[in-house]
């Protein structure tokens, strides 16, 4: 009876390992999946020589993102902002022997309709990116040893969907756009990817040499004659492309609200100061959408609700959006200077409005600096809309004061009332100063569209 216990006890045990060992082979196999793989016949000093001369190449923009990404199950023309970056492994195999790996990571940013789940996303690679690398690493070799690499693609090339956007014609594009259009330069002896993988001429320097040694019968003749149009055909056929691929980026919708960081490093801060912890260090050329602006700080969309301040002189802003910020900022000086600040204090709010009936507020009274006109409307809300910011720093941490109330002491005056939760939902960038001010109780109620 204990030897049955006993056995029956082992047995369960082995039961139970064997769905982990399951698990643990069919990770260890989808790791093994991942990027593309060839092995070069070369020693592993010189692959990671030929890696780093290819290294600008490892990272950048992609102008479009259908053909290079695996369809995600939402729309393509909601990506906009193609980046791809990809990383190395070089693994000896022995002496003359290296194994490569490339795996790249494409990110994209996503307009989803409802904004708060908009933000930057990243797609899995299709294996395009990856093997135009190792191609470009393969020529590099090459030259010197034709048959020095062997293709350990995990992704069959000839598999893959025939459309020019998946031609693989990376390579191909550079050579083109650089006014290369005679047979050597064009180096039509590497197999084009897609639609063109049918066709192999050889090269035209391989062609003059034939003809100058001279052809054997009028069959050799028209075999090179034949494969001379072969190759000026898939030229043509090239430059089609590349003249389709210059008009799509020609039309390509460019977004008006968003603005490029200058240089690396730059600070993005949760509010409009150079004081406090700061969210993250933007890169060069980073692209964020414009919230808000103000004379010395731009309000950005970093990723879905998440908001932050950059410094406007660290910011490359859109020519239409600058031009207009201009035009504001060169009013506001006038508008702020028509009011001044005449006393503040912490007391009990007096008013009927029940979000601080009976709470604890922070009164700011405001003098017209100017005598005879009455201020406008823009001036009002310029200047309330900076008391408040400046308030909202000074009591946010501060659990007894419920908001801020502006009185504007003047024959012409008014009042406006805010609550901290207000203010709070405004600075965090949940909602926009839009809707932040029907939130508050503006008196008279047309004091902003006089």
């Amino acid at each position: 009876m204990r030897n049955n216990l006993r056995i029956s006890v082992l047995v369960c045990t082995v039961l139970s390992l064997v769905p982990f060992s399951l698990a643990n082979a069919a990770l260890a196999a989808a790791d093994q999946t991942q990027g593309e793989e060839r092995v070069i016949h070369h020693p592993k000093v010189e692959v990671e020589k030929a890696i780093q001369d290819l290294h600008a190449t490892l990272k950048g923009r992609l102008p479009i993102l259908d053909g290079f990404a695996e369809q995600s199950g939402e729309q393509w023309d909601r990506f906009t902002r193609g980046y791809f970056e990809c990383a190395v492994q070089v693994v000896a195999n022995g002496q003359d022997e290296t194994r490569v790996r490339i795996t790249a990571k494409i990110t994209a940013w996503y307009t989803d309709p409802n904004p708060a789940q908009s933000g930057y996303r990243v797609l899995v690679s299709n294996g395009r990116v990856e093997t135009d690398l190792l191609d470009r690493l393969e020529e590099t070799f090459a030259a010197n040893d034709p048959a020095s690499v062997t293709p350990q693609s995990s992704h069959s090339i000839a598999s893959r969907p025939e459309s020019f956007h998946n031609s693989g014609l990376i390579s191909p594009l550079a050579r083109l756009r650089s006014g290369t259009s005679n047979l050597a330069a064009a180096d039509t002896s590497t197999p084009v990817r897609g639609e063109m993988n049918t066709v192999s001429p050889k090269p035209a320097a391989s062609i003059g040499a034939s003809a100058i040694a001279g052809p054997s019968s009028s069959q050799d003749i028209q075999s090179i004659r034949h494969q001379r149009e072969e190759a000026e055909k898939k030229i043509s056929e090239l430059n089609t492309v590349v003249h389709n691929l210059d008009e799509i980026l020609q039309n390509q919708t460019h977004p008006t609200d968003i603005a490029v960081v200058r240089k690396a490093g730059t600070h993005v801060m949760p509010k409009p100061s150079v004081v406090g912890p700061t969210l993250l260090l933007a890169d060069s050329e980073d692209e964020f959408q414009v919230l808000d602006s103000g004379p010395d700080w731009v309000h950005v969309q970093i990723s879905g609700v998440s908001r932050g301040w950059i410094r406007r002189s660290d910011l490359i802003l859109p020519a239409g959006m600058k031009e207009t910020l201009n035009r504001v900022d060169a009013a506001t000086p006038a508008n702020a200077q028509s009011f001044r600040v005449v006393r503040e204090e912490t007391n009990t709010f007096k008013g009927k409005w029940e979000p601080l009936n009976g709470k604890m507020v922070k009164i700011i009274w405001a003098g017209s600096e100017s005598v005879g006109a009455p201020a406008s409307s823009l001036a009002i809300r310029n200047f309330a809309k900076s008391l408040l910011v400046k308030a909202y720093q000074d009591i946010s941490h501060n659990s007894e004061v419920a908001g801020v109330v502006i009185v504007f002491d003047s024959a012409d005056g008014g009042q406006i009332s805010a609550t901290i939760q207000g203010m709070t939902q405004w600075q965090s960038g949940r909602i926009s100063e839009a809707s932040f001010w029907p939130l508050c109780l503006v008196e008279p109620a047309d004091l902003f569209d006089r």
